[in-house]
């Protein structure tokens, strides 16, 4: 990796709290103080947000009225967060409200003229969407044609003129300061603007941080600005253990307790909701976030145990599978990269193509092979705008959609191998001759002299960590390898480190392959973030990166 400093001279001050305020800086934090006690003050006025004032409105006619309301919801967490949200409001005030999650490989994302009739069936005469329909255009006309109203709820970019009469979406508010909200963020607002002019207690509604918190990070938005006091207060709230789905899920897991952080979000919670859309129907994650039974959140956090582990077999043998198929080809003469195989799992490809992009670091789309009808999906790297390069090649594809850092697409089997020559050609022309070598963002050097517990302590405050707010790197230069290099779990390699007389345990996840650079290596660099080992309460160091 290369490694990009924000700042390459090491500070005179190696001051912990100097450390941090250096951190602030060259992160350009001018307001440190709100930046470092994030509270509901610092959120914006919901109805600076064009069409929360009229959505309230519309909403609490309709309970008034008795008329049934629909959420439309996403069957990944964002969406799963925002439908359990609106479900929760709506029915403190009152309202006759049910949800539809389409079955991702039935249905696939977004409204479907399916699910709307079903809803029309059910009796329903308003529909919110959530996390989704700001391009579902001859959707929402369908919906009208039915009899039914729609309110938009979105925070995906806008690519056609909506037909709904209310849209609420960041994109298409020029009052509203803050861009970066998810599909959950978005029903928040809505939900502050329905507070404002109902008699639902706004404690209430923020006692419910916790579900936007999930879907926030879960969906990786920037943990900056509002998402960064959406975070914040919502990792509050789930530390109190306040949610019965949650804690069944963090119990199924077999979690040592201990404070939740936003990355536990990422790599604990999120993906066993997700687990549950990925491999069949959402729904019960639905049940299993809005339920206050402690018995029912047991067992459907023991079935989501189940659906991620038969999940992360099959990422495993995709994975396996798509390595055998590039070793074929010369890797390092692709500028992007796509892979199909047969009776792949369409639910779980797109988490094998971010596993390609970290090894390769090349936008990359995988295609699962079944039938007529094939689906890929593909993540990008920085600085390549995945979508746009979609969009150009949309005359092979059946379907599309996504953002610049990820995609879905339908496409004919018989257009695959020439959307792969196409593909790669763009790519190629996109990036041309810059090197597709992974970069690593490190804030500063430091001497191992610094590392304590008091800067680590002091560091905490900065979180929570994420896209936006990544958590703080450092390097140290010329250190020596000291005691037993040892190679433990999955490839992790765990040994100690020393500059001039501090020692200090390290663990590198991963950097396995290291090992015998270090046996002859003398002296070396190392890029870190301190952390406290659980295991003893002492300081040690989460190795990013080893060179020369």
């Amino acid at each position: 990796m290369k490694w990009k400093f924000r700042a390459d001279k090491q500070i005179d001050n190696e001051d912990s709290k100097y450390i941090v305020r250096k951190l602030l800086d060259i992160r350009g934090v001018s307001d440190s103080d709100s930046f470092l006690n994030p509270s509901i003050g610092g959120l914006y006025n919901p109805f600076l947000l064009e069409g929360v004032k009229e959505a309230s409105k519309k909403i609490l006619s309709a309970i008034k009225n008795n008329k049934k309301i629909s959420i439309f919801g996403d069957f990944d967490v964002d969406g799963i967060t925002a439908t359990v949200l609106m479900l929760i409001v709506i029915r403190k005030l009152g309202g006759d409200v049910n949800f539809y999650i389409p079955h991702r490989l039935e249905e696939g994302y977004g409204l479907n003229k399916a699910g709307i009739e079903e809803l029309k069936k059910s009796g329903t005469e308003l529909i919110i969407t959530v996390d989704c329909g700001i391009n579902g255009v001859e959707e929402i006309k369908y919906a009208y044609e039915l009899g039914m109203e729609v309110i938009v709820t979105d925070h995906h970019l806008p690519e056609k003129e909506n037909p709904a009469p209310i849209k609420i979406n960041p994109h298409l508010s020029e009052s509203y300061p803050y861009r970066e909200l998810a599909g959950v963020g978005v029903a928040f607002k809505l939900c502050q603007g329905l507070s404002k002019i109902s008699e639902l207690s706004e404690k209430f509604l923020l006692w419910n941080l916790d579900l936007v918190a999930l879907g926030t990070v879960a969906d990786v938005m920037p943990l900056i600005g509002e998402n960064r006091i959406i975070t914040a207060l919502g990792l509050k709230i789930m530390n109190e253990g306040r949610r019965p789905g949650i804690v069944s899920l963090l119990n199924s897991a077999r979690f040592k307790k201990t404070k939740l952080q936003a990355w536990h979000i990422s790599f604990v919670i999120a993906p066993r909701i997700n687990a549950l859309g990925r491999l069949g129907g959402a729904r019960e994650a639905v049940d299993l976030l809005s339920t206050y039974s402690k018995p029912e959140a047991k067992s459907i956090a023991a079935k989501l145990e189940k659906y991620n582990k038969e999940r992360k077999k099959l990422q495993e043998k995709i994975y396996k599978e798509a390595l055998e198929l590039l070793g074929s080809r010369n890797v390092e003469e692709k500028t992007g990269i796509i892979i199909s195989g047969e009776d792949w799992h369409e639910g779980v490809i797109g988490i094998v193509a971010s596993k390609i992009v970290e090894d390769f670091n090349r936008p990359t789309i995988l295609i699962a092979e079944k039938g007529n009808i094939c689906k890929g999906s593909g993540r990008s790297i920085p600085g390549f705008n995945l979508m746009a390069c979609i969009k150009e090649l949309s005359d092979l594809l059946e379907k599309f959609g996504g953002h610049s850092q990820a995609c879905g697409i339908s496409i004919k089997k018989e257009n695959i191998d020439i959307f792969k020559e196409a593909f790669e050609g763009k790519v190629m022309k996109t990036l041309k001759d810059k090197v597709t070598e992974k970069e690593l963002l490190v804030d500063f050097p430091l001497s191992l002299g610094s590392i304590n517990e008091k800067l680590v302590k002091n560091l905490e405050v900065l979180a929570p960590f994420g896209i936006g707010n990544p958590t703080p790197i450092f390097a140290s230069f010329d250190v020596e390898s000291a005691g037993v290099l040892n190679i433990v779990g999955n490839n992790h390699l765990k040994f100690s480190v020393k500059d001039e007389n501090k020692y200090i345990s390290s663990i590198g996840f991963s950097l396995g392959d290291k090992i015998d650079f270090l046996r002859s290596a003398g002296k070396f660099s190392i890029a870190y973030s301190p952390f406290i080992d659980q295991w003893n309460g002492k300081v040690s160091l989460k190795i990013h990166d080893i060179k020369e």
